[in-house]
């Protein structure tokens, strides 16, 4: 198995060859990773991950881009997936009123039905990305 990833996620990509996980890195237009994955069924799925920073995440709110990013990668992938990587306290790090902050996150779990995963940094989250592409390997 392997993770294909795109070639801006240099610090990600960094951390899975350390742990000797196959990274392919490509220019990928829709997701940050993308991992093949089967259902219980046995179905074989595309899963497509994006990840975001905190900051990133409330930069693409106010700019619009986080829904046409999160509708793409729908799209485009059998299960989606956002990361949100960070330790601040999302609620203050900007100047963003809570509610919007609450808004677009339920409407990302409850609309898009996109679940999203909280990491504190890039080692964390190359561990999740390293169980997703275990799990994968069922």
């Amino acid at each position: 198995m392997e993770i294909i990833a795109d070639y801006r996620e240099k610090k990600i990509i960094l951390e899975l060859s350390k742990k000797h996980i196959k990274v392919n890195t490509k220019s990928l237009i829709s997701a940050d990773f993308i991992i093949q994955s089967k259902t219980i069924e046995d179905k074989e799925v595309l899963v497509g991950i994006e990840r975001k920073t905190i900051i990133d995440f409330l930069n693409s709110i106010i700019d619009k881009r986080i829904i046409t990013q999160l509708i793409a990668l729908k799209e485009n992938f059998d299960i989606s997936i956002l990361i949100i990587e960070g330790e601040e306290n999302i609620y203050q790090v900007r100047n963003f009123h809570p509610n919007s902050i609450r808004g677009m996150l339920s409407a990302i779990a409850i609309d898009l039905q996109i679940p999203v995963l909280y990491t504190k940094n890039e080692k964390d989250t190359t561990s999740y990305l390293e169980t997703i592409e275990k799990i994968s390997a069922y």
